[in-house]
Formats: C-alpha cells, structure tokens, sequence
C-alpha cells in the first residue's frame, strides 16, 4: 500500500511523492471525492495532513479539515482506501507503460509496426 499521496481534485495525483498520475490517467476504480474537495494532503512533509475544501459553485475555500489517521474519512472513502487505490493504480500504469515498451522492442526487432500511433494508454484496460 502506498503510504502517501496527495490528490489536487480534478488535476493530478502523485503517489508515495515521487508517482505523478494525470487525472485523466486515474483510471476507472478511483474512490469518488466529492466535488467540494480541493485538495487531499496525506505525506510525512511539513504541515498538517488535511481536506482543503472548497464551495462547488465558486471555486472559494471554505475551510480545511485536518487528518489524523488512514481511517479518517473523505466522503464517502478513507485516506486508507485512497492509499491502497494509489498504490493499485501506480501498478496498472507501469504494467501499461512495460506492455508497450515491449511492443515498440518487439516491432524494432521484428520490423512490424505493431505499436505505431499508440501509447501506454492503449495497453491499460483500466484508463478511464
């Protein structure tokens, strides 16, 4: 499971600080967020471990609601099912990436073409 990760709603995530994940890429099993989430801090970096929250209609801060626990709810998921779906994810996306990898080798070797005009994407049955 990862142990940290920070989710900016609606834009990225980056998992255990060092995995990058486009929202685009987040695939089709991330926990719903609620819309009046901005932010998710969960790291071992200064600061307190939070939900930035924001009103839905305006985009305006509302407040922040402090975490003290992978139990601790956001919405109707838990950082601790956050972690474990980031983890998973991180997964999938680097199966993804070696499948093509290996499919751009296999058409250098073998001078197919198998691989053109795709992209890791194209080998993740789980992009969204």
């Amino acid at each position: 499971m990862a142990t940290q990760i920070v989710i900016s709603n609606n834009d990225s995530i980056k998992i255990d600080d060092e995995f990058y994940i486009s929202w685009v890429a987040k695939g089709n099993a991330m926990p719903a967020l609620p819309n009046t989430v901005h932010y998710v801090i969960w790291n071992d970096l200064d600061g307190q471990n939070e939900v930035q929250n924001k009103d839905a209609s305006t985009g305006d801060m509302t407040g922040n609601t402090n975490l003290s626990a992978t139990s601790d709810a956001v919405g109707s998921t838990t950082i601790a099912d956050l972690l474990t779906w980031g983890e998973t994810r991180k997964g999938q996306i680097e199966t993804a990436i070696a499948a093509y990898d290996a499919a751009v080798a296999d058409d250098i070797a073998n001078g197919t073409t198998n691989a053109d005009g795709k992209t890791w994407v194209d080998y993740d049955p789980n992009y969204s």
